[in-house]
C-alpha cells in the first residue's frame, strides 16, 4: 500500500504556486523552451482502500533532498536528465515510518507535451523512480497537470491536486487517493 502511494505521487506533477508567479492564462509553448533545473520536490499522498468493512489507510510525504536534475523542452516534446534524492515519511494505518532515503541517478527521459493556456498534457513523466528492481514503465503514460511561469521568465513551478477513486470488481475493494504535489525549477 504505501508503495503504491509513493509510485503514484511521481506519475502527477504538482507545483505551488510562488508570489511572483503569472496566473494569466496565456502561456505557450516558446515560454517553456529551452533548459530548466529542479530546484525543489514536494508531494503528499492519502491512500486508503475499504475491503469487506476493512479500511487500511497511508500517508506519504515526499521532498527533495539533493537534486541535479534538468528538464528541457523544445516546441512539442521534452527531456530529462540528471538525478535526484528525495526523503520519503511514511504513516501507514497510524504507524510512522520516518525518513526513508531514496536516490535516483542517470535519468534520461523524454516525451511529447502539448499546453492549452496552464495546462499542460504531457505523454510519458518528468520522473522516474525504482523500488528494490520493480519495473515500473507503465505508470509512463498520458498526464494532465498545471504550470505557472513567474512574470520574469525564470521560474517554471508544476503543481496538481487531484483525487481518484478506484474500484475493483473482482474483490469489491475501494481504493481513493489524493495526491498534492508541487515541483519549482529554474531557467538554466
Amino acid at each position: 500500500m504505501c508503495l503504491f502511494s509513493l509510485l503514484t505521487a511521481f506519475t502527477c506533477e504538482n507545483e505551488s504556486l510562488d508570489d511572483n508567479i503569472d496566473t494569466s492564462s496565456n502561456t505557450n509553448n516558446n515560454d517553456l523552451m529551452g533548459s530548466w533545473n529542479l530546484l525543489e520536490l514536494e508531494a503528499s499522498v492519502s491512500s486508503s482502500i475499504s475491503f469487506q468493512g476493512q479500511e487500511l489507510s497511508s500517508e506519504v510525504y515526499i521532498l527533495s533532498t539533493d537534486v541535479a536534475y534538468v528538464l528541457s523542452f523544445t516546441q512539442s516534446n521534452f527531456s530529462t536528465e540528471g538525478g535526484y534524492s528525495y526523503t520519503a515519511d511514511i504513516v501507514a494505518n497510524g504507524m510512522e515510518f520516518p525518513g526513508e532515503s531514496y536516490t535516483i541517478d542517470n535519468v534520461m527521459g523524454s516525451g511529447a507535451y502539448s499546453t492549452n493556456g496552464n495546462e499542460m498534457t504531457i505523454d510519458g513523466s518528468f520522473f522516474e523512480f525504482s523500488f528494490e528492481d520493480i519495473d515500473f514503465s507503465q505508470l509512463q503514460g498520458e498526464q494532465t497537470l498545471n504550470f505557472q511561469i513567474s512574470e520574469d521568465g525564470q521560474m517554471l513551478t508544476f503543481f496538481q491536486d487531484e483525487t481518484t477513486t478506484e474500484t475493483d470488481v473482482a474483490t469489491g475493494s475501494t481504493t481513493t487517493s489524493v495526491i498534492s504535489s508541487t515541483s519549482s525549477w529554474s531557467r538554466e
